[in-house]
């Protein structure tokens, strides 16, 4: 049974990967921000974005908003690349660095998706959003993209695939790399994956803050 809702973006040259490994990015969630009180308010945001269903499945197709350009609600991941939210444009800048072409679009290189599998009512993740469908599905779209290195945004998301993943197995040993990197091995898959916990790129100030730190484990991820 598929478990995840969004359909994870896939960049063109995903499989060349950024200095020959493939990079999938985990995000938080996706947030809709036309509420009841809104100016445009839509007439399914109770039900979409309840947190308690956790289920925006049955607007996949009807959300007025999306279909009104063409769009469905399972691929805001490719969605919300292409809007290049202030967040997506502030870790492509910081990935930059690893290619060698700087004029290339980086987001080509990788693959993306956000934890949380269905909208959520507020611009900030709750640990009461979540469930273990999103765990199942986040299983099931490594499983898929076979990755090489993942990098997880923000310490909420990280509490779930780092902390509290039974795949990783060198937990022990994360505090000889400020708890950046550790290793999942995963049923089902032939390779260990390389996970980097980081700051979520639209929290500024912890962003800005540690990102000399964040770009030494990177180096040492994709280079060294």
């Amino acid at each position: 049974m598929k478990n995840r809702f969004f359909n994870p973006f896939i960049g063109r040259e995903y499989n060349k990967g950024i200095c020959g490994k493939r990079v999938f990015v985990l995000g938080a969630s996706f947030y809709c921000n036309h509420t009841t009180e809104s100016e445009n308010p839509c007439p399914f945001f109770e039900e979409c974005t309840n947190p308690e269903k956790k289920d925006s499945s049955r607007f996949d197709g009807i959300c007025p908003f999306y279909k009104a350009s063409g769009q469905q609600l399972s691929e805001e991941p490719s969605n919300a690349i292409a809007e290049n939210y202030p967040a997506y444009r502030n870790f492509a800048a910081f990935m930059q660095q690893f290619i060698e072409d700087k004029n290339d679009d980086v987001w080509q290189k990788m693959a993306f998706t956000d934890y949380v599998q269905f909208f959520v009512p507020t611009i900030d993740t709750k640990f009461t959003y979540m469930s273990e469908r999103d765990f199942k599905a986040f299983d099931e779209v490594v499983k898929e993209l076979c990755p090489d290195v993942i990098v997880v945004w923000g310490e909420v998301i990280n509490k779930i695939v780092r902390d509290a993943n039974p795949w990783v197995y060198d937990k022990d040993k994360l505090p000889e790399t400020e708890h950046y990197i550790c290793h999942i091995r995963m049923p089902g898959m032939n390779h260990d994956v390389t996970m980097v916990c980081c700051y979520h790129p639209s929290s500024i100030k912890c962003w800005y803050n540690n990102l000399d730190t964040f770009a030494k484990y990177m180096q040492q991820v994709l280079v060294v």
